[in-house]
């Protein structure tokens, strides 16, 4: 992965394509939706791109160099992948009860090597974008432009058709119980999705990379649809943003600027959303899941996902704390009986929606712990480098979304690591910005 001579990377892919690549990464990230079966349009494009990567690399005699910190980065994710998969080889020795109609794809070990594709993927495609990004200043404004512009047109959509859902007209943009979701298909991951398009926007502003109509326009019509999807995904993510950003400030004045803006945000959601309710009702329902799980046997909100996850992920982990149940397997092992107890048998497929939680009844503590510590890397590089508050909170998101429930395949938070990689990585230069100016980042 390392060392050799420069890679001839750009000029054997040429401009155009690179440019394309970031401009259909930045938009596909808006929306989980557009899929072939049960893979995104964008993990598509990650696919091509491997091969094209592939290509190049071979034209420059299989050497590259990369940036030592994302090199040491990607070779610590390989380690991860490397140890997932051979977990989740020992664990098919266990009995599996996989439920009607379930895919191929969901079959035991074929699963676990789907989620090892998906993050290589993934991976590959940070890696990738975080070399760009650190090498030329115009493709990451391009990119970080784009992923911004969309994520303003997603929040637009979903803000203009939410008064039709209220009308029984027509769901689109919202879902039924009257959330925003833009171009998602569930109102709590959107939320997660407009801070990342939130925070993008306020780096954009910090380098004076967009127009001041885009800033204008643009972050307020976010902030709305960030309140309208009622995520208290979200709002648990902001507040942990906004704790950290607390301690990294060393001015009392900007400490109660952000503690201010972090309180209001809250408080405004948690009216819109009645927080609280929502939360008594989880613990209620998880104390009481054996018993409710009958009575609500036809309620796929209730019997699947953090209701049944708070109750089954803890036993999980007390059965295999070491060695998990096996990457994947989640879904095909929650109907036995060490783990359901007394609760229903739940007949189709099922995901804890607990974030890095629910990866720990699959991967085992150690594993899991080594994965946070691959999450939280970029944000220590970027703290030891003394870089803007904005940007340390780009590298930030994409470990406290997966800790409030954002899957491990999702792929927005890794095209926002990459920007806080490519930008806050850089070799002492200074930063373009918009207007002509320089931006010069506190680098060692």
């Amino acid at each position: 992965m390392v060392a050799g001579r420069p890679s001839e990377g750009e000029t054997v892919l040429g401009a155009s394509w690179e440019r394309v690549f970031l401009f259909l990464t930045a938009c596909l990230a808006s929306t989980v939706v557009l899929k072939v079966g049960q893979v995104q349009y964008l993990e598509m494009l990650y696919a091509v791109q491997i091969v094209v990567l592939l290509a190049a690399f071979s034209r420059s005699d299989w050497q590259v160099t990369l940036y030592k910190p994302i090199a040491a980065l990607g070779l610590l994710y390989l380690a991860f992948l490397a140890v997932a998969t051979g977990l989740a080889i020992w664990a098919l020795r266990s009995d599996f009860y996989i439920a009607e109609g379930v895919s191929p794809l969901k079959y035991p070990g074929t699963i676990s090597l789907i989620r090892a594709a998906e993050l290589t993927v993934s991976l590959s495609a940070m890696i990738y974008l975080a070399h760009l990004f650190r090498r030329d200043d115009r493709k990451a404004r391009f990119a970080m432009r784009v992923y911004f512009r969309v994520g303003v047109a997603s929040a637009v959509y979903g803000l203009l058709t939410y008064p039709l859902a209220r009308a029984h007209l027509v769901y689109l943009g919202t879902s039924a119980d009257y959330r925003v979701r833009g171009f998602y298909n569930e109102g709590g991951p959107y939320g997660l999705y407009v801070m990342s398009a939130l925070f993008v926007g306020f780096s954009l502003r910090q380098l004076r990379w967009e127009r001041q109509i885009w800033m204008v326009l643009g972050i307020p019509l976010l902030f709305f649809a960030f309140v309208g999807s009622q995520s208290k995904a979200a709002m648990a993510a902001l507040l942990a943003v906004g704790l950290i950003d607390l301690l990294l400030l060393r001015s009392t004045a900007q400490r109660l600027v952000v503690a201010g803006g972090v309180v209001a945000t809250l408080l405004l959601v948690s009216q819109v959303a009645d927080v609280a309710a929502g939360l008594r009702l989880y613990r209620q329902a998880s104390l009481a899941y054996e018993r409710a799980s009958y009575q609500h046997k036809n309620d796929p909100n209730f019997i699947v996902g953090r209701v049944a996850g708070a109750f089954i992920v803890p036993r999980m982990v007390a059965e295999h704390p070491l060695a998990g149940v096996g990457w994947g397997n989640y879904g095909l092992v929650r109907n036995a009986p060490e783990y359901r107890g007394a609760s229903a048998w739940v007949d189709i497929s099922d995901e804890p929606a607990l974030g890095l939680a629910g990866l720990a009844a699959e991967l085992g503590l150690p594993l899991t712990g080594f994965l946070i510590l691959c999450l939280i890397l970029p944000a220590i590089y970027l703290f030891r480098r003394g870089v803007p508050l904005p940007l340390m909170n780009l590298a930030l998101l994409q470990p406290i979304a997966h800790l409030f429930g954002a899957q491990l395949n999702l792929t927005y938070p890794w095209i926002v690591t990459a920007f806080a990689l490519g930008i806050g990585l850089r070799s002492g230069r200074s930063i373009e910005s918009a207007s002509g100016k320089t931006l010069q980042t506190k680098l060692a």
